[in-house]
């Protein structure tokens, strides 16, 4: 999925996924209504908790791999996604019969 935004999701979890990128690409900017916001579509703290300490840790995670140059995955051909992308909706077909 490229844009999560665009996907077939109920609104609560699109309120949750807009939060995890405010926290993302800046977290000074969340506020308490963007916490008002998650408790009032059914999220407890416990969640909103979850969910920031989630998009933290990632972008942490992240940045010590870029910073020490350590991520060492081969980029990934067109052909290569395309061929995965035609498996697993193989596979998928599959075990929808």
């Amino acid at each position: 999925m490229e844009d999560y935004r665009k996907a077939p999701i109920a609104p609560e979890m699109m309120g949750l996924l807009s939060f995890a990128e405010k926290v993302t690409r800046d977290a000074s900017t969340v506020t308490r209504d963007d916490i008002a916001r998650l408790r009032a579509a059914g999220f407890s703290d416990r969640a909103v908790l979850d969910a920031a300490h989630i998009a933290g840790f990632f972008c942490y995670m992240n940045r010590v791999v870029q910073a020490l140059g350590a991520d060492s995955r081969p980029a990934v051909s067109e052909q290569e996604k395309e061929t995965t992308a035609a498996a697993i909706g193989t596979r998928a077909a599959l075990q929808v019969e």
